[in-house]
């Protein structure tokens, strides 16, 4: 390898040596020492001819928009780089913060609402917002809007715990209102069955409940399961055989006994809104729905401006 590398060598110094190759190599380290040299007094030539050509003030302007341009496209790129910072972060934000409460708010709320509308009893809950708080991102929202959301809570919770108190009222008024009605002294509760088909003169049906959450909402009582039917109310005396059933349906899924059964729901209704507390539950109710429909605005505009 040595002796190769030697034979190299001399035989770029022997083609080096010749006249000719030798004078083109200093020409051309010449010619680019004269460049390296001559581009700067190039460069100052040229613009001392512009500027005796178009006057210095106008090569001052040139120079100066020059800088200017310069400085606005270090700006521009300042400003973009602070968008796409501010933009991440808000996407941060939106993830773990805004959106979650949206979602748990929007939910919440068409929950109240079917609980309202057709007494669709539901868990009163919402455990986004209760945890939240742990976020240090969620101190970063607006100091009013987290005393809304404080306030909201509040006022969920306090619709919990007096839902099982307006239910238990709720029951002693639909017992003294069939009590009262259809003159049955001792009944321990009340019942309406619902079947998806039944037989003639039968007492009791498939899924039975007591309407309180009807009657405390102050929602339709006769409602039941898609495919099934409200046939047949029933009351209970826990401690005889003998049992009062009044037929709601025929065989045929006809209404019947309407008027008795008016009457009954009828005080019942009377009775449940001469109650302060199941008029505080209503209240209540349609307080915690009108807020949520409130925040639930309020926080889908900010997830919008901040997309």
């Amino acid at each position: 390898m040595a002796e190769r590398k030697r034979t190299k060598k001399q035989w770029l110094q022997v083609i080096i040596e010749k006249p000719y190759v030798r004078l083109s190599l200093v020409l051309t380290v010449l010619v680019l020492i004269a460049l390296a040299i001559g581009y700067p007094f190039l460069f100052i030539l040229a613009v001392y001819i512009f500027a005796n050509q178009v006057g210095v003030p106008t090569l001052q302007l040139v120079t100066g928009a020059i800088s200017a341009i310069s400085a606005a496209g270090s700006a521009l790129a300042a400003i973009l780089i602070w968008r796409g910072n501010v933009q991440a972060r808000n996407r941060v934000l939106i993830d773990r913060v805004l959106g979650p409460i949206y979602s748990e708010i929007r939910r919440s709320r068409e929950l109240f609402e079917s609980w309202k509308a057709k007494a669709h009893e539901i868990s009163v809950g919402i455990p986004f917002l209760k945890q939240v708080a742990s976020d240090w991102l969620y101190y970063t929202l607006d100091e009013t809007l987290r005393g809304d959301l404080d306030s909201f809570q509040r006022l969920v919770q306090e619709l919990a715990d007096q839902t099982d108190l307006s239910k238990n009222i709720g029951s002693s008024i639909l017992i003294k209102a069939a009590s009262t009605t259809f003159n049955v002294q001792k009944i321990s509760t009340v019942y309406l069955w619902s079947s998806h088909s039944w037989v003639q003169g039968a007492t009791r049906g498939q899924q039975g409940r007591m309407p309180t959450g009807e009657l405390i909402t102050d929602a339709p009582p006769l409602s039941a399961p898609s495919g099934y039917y409200v046939h047949v109310l029933q009351i209970v005396d826990f401690d005889s055989k003998d049992q009062y059933s009044l037929p709601l349906l025929n065989q045929d899924k006809n209404p019947i006994n309407q008027e008795e059964f008016g009457r009954f729901w009828g005080l019942a209704r009377k009775l449940a809104s001469e109650d302060n507390t199941i008029v505080e539950f209503r209240q209540l109710l349609g307080q915690v729905i009108a807020e949520s429909s409130r925040l639930e605005g309020t926080f889908d505009s900010d997830i919008k401006r901040l997309r």
